[in-house]
């Protein structure tokens, strides 16, 4: 028998190829970081190195965050304090402020630490790959610190470095067009590799000055033969392009820049017209959607009106800003639940059901947090799915717990991941057919070193600034919210 890297043996193999089969007793084999055989027990002639026997495990490709912003963990909690949430655009500016009080005083090194935390989170819940939206340019090389950290966490990145120059953004983060493009070039050059892709981007139409700013930052990415990144968020549903005098949507506005001329990543899509996801479809824009925001304004998830044109979309956290924890799971829950909301509103305004192969499913979202997330970051081709050729790529969950049983004879196991699934079932991560996660822990860093290392420059941190008056006095000696601290 050939001797291979690795061997996972006996397992339930979700493979999300071609044909979406799915192995009741499979295998998988690694050779060079790449997946050589997959398919049934009973048909496995290869020996390993390394043989890990799946007994009561199943191997998934690796899950996908669509959308993320790195160096935001220091936000987690911060939805408690802000809570309740009735005047969108006002909470956004409102943590603008306490978002760019805390990055311009993050460093290279203090941005590496604080990804690190970030990155640990994301392995340790299933995520093999990533994206990355970094618009906080007061300090320059802040980006290099988290991108360093996302390099060394192993994981896959589509890392994106935002230029913007409007009012929203302290006249210490804006920048001239150019000196931004500088920037990207010199971060692709520093960065890529064959697991991580720079792109040029800004955040979305508010945050740039000049709308021919779009064109520009559009042509230079052409230039640099990167990808062009927006995030297509439309907090004010329109209001804020009438006031431009264009009376159309998001959507058609980038489109009546050019900026849509070749693939590019979309973000988001809030507030996104019906019509224009036919555009983002027609333009092979890599659609990332962020489900919870939509529990956020009530508005709900329209995913039959993207799902009828073919598209598969990535799913994102948006990271601690908008969503707490890193949880795939979660996130694919949401994407059910966002719909169901979505199709009550529409049916009180007298609108059909979507057709039932239009509805969210428990395979559905399990495809668009992997293969669908790889396509959204353009890594379709390496990996997303578990097929001879493509990156070792996987995650094994662990099945024998509490909250996966009853399986049913496994008839019930995606339904139960997807419903039930925490990030606790994790039990090993594989990129490149290396090991990053083994036993739920890190093979690469000191857990409890990263921890401690996070904590301790935020604390630096809020010495700094004016950040501990924003915190929630939750102290000894303090009240808060008629809870005593002792």
């Amino acid at each position: 028998m050939p001797l291979v890297d690795t061997l996972i043996k006996n397992a339930y193999i979700v493979t999300i190829d071609a044909q979406r089969r799915v192995f009741s007793c499979g295998y998988i084999a690694f050779q060079g970081g790449k997946i050589i055989a997959v398919g049934d027990m009973a048909t496995c002639d290869v020996d390993a190195r390394e043989t890990i026997d799946g007994v009561g495990k199943a191997v998934l490709p690796g899950m996908f965050n669509a959308h993320n912003h790195l160096n935001q963990v220091f936000l987690r909690g911060y939805n408690d304090d802000r809570w309740p949430v009735l005047n969108i655009p006002q909470a956004v500016a409102t943590v603008m402020k306490q978002l760019y009080t805390v990055t311009e005083r993050t460093d290279e090194h203090r941005s590496y630490i604080l990804t690190r935390l970030h990155c640990l989170e994301m392995l340790k819940a299933g995520y093999t790959a990533t994206h990355d939206e970094h618009f906080t340019n007061a300090q320059k090389t802040s980006v290099d610190g988290s991108w360093a950290a996302l390099a060394e966490s192993g994981m896959r990145g589509f890392l994106a470095r935002c230029i913007v120059d409007s009012e929203i953004v302290p006249p210490s983060g804006r920048e001239d067009i150019d000196a931004g493009l500088t920037e990207v070039e010199r971060l692709r050059d520093k960065f890529t590799s064959s697991r991580v892709s720079v792109a040029a981007g800004f955040v979305n139409y508010r945050f740039l000055s000049d709308p021919a700013s779009m064109r520009r930052i559009r042509e230079g990415a052409d230039r640099l033969g990167v990808r062009l990144d927006i995030d297509m968020t439309d907090n004010s549903s329109g209001a804020d392009l009438r006031k431009r005098g264009f009376d159309g949507g998001q959507v058609e506005y980038y489109r009546s820049f050019d900026l849509l001329t070749s693939p590019m990543y979309a973000g988001k899509g809030v507030n996104v017209r019906p019509h224009e996801f036919a555009i983002l479809a027609d333009h092979d824009c890599r659609l990332a959607l962020v489900p919870i925001l939509r529990q956020f304004d009530g508005v709900g998830l329209p995913l039959h009106h993207i799902l009828k044109l073919g598209i598969m979309p990535g799913l994102g956290t948006d990271a601690p800003m908008v969503t707490d924890n890193q949880n795939p799971f979660e996130v694919m829950r949401h994407v059910i639940l966002g719909q169901n909301l979505a199709v009550h509103r529409e049916k009180a305004q007298g609108l059909p059901a979507p057709e039932s192969q239009h509805w969210a499913t428990a395979e559905t979202v399990l495809e668009m947090a992997t293969r669908g997330g790889a396509r959204t970051l353009f890594m379709d081709e390496v990996a997303g799915s578990l097929e001879v050729g493509k990156a070792a790529d996987c995650v094994i969950v662990d099945l024998n717990q509490a909250l996966m049983a009853p399986d049913f004879a496994r008839r019930r196991t995606l339904g139960t991941l997807v419903w039930a699934g925490e990030t606790r079932i994790v039990h090993t991560v594989f990129v490149d057919g290396r090991k990053l996660i083994e036993a739920g822990r890190s093979t690469v860093w000191d857990e409890d070193e990263v921890i401690r290392s996070a904590e301790r420059v935020l604390a630096e941190i809020v010495s700094e600034t004016n950040l501990s008056d924003a915190l929630p006095p939750r102290l000894p000696g303090r009240r808060h919210r008629g809870w005593t601290y002792i």
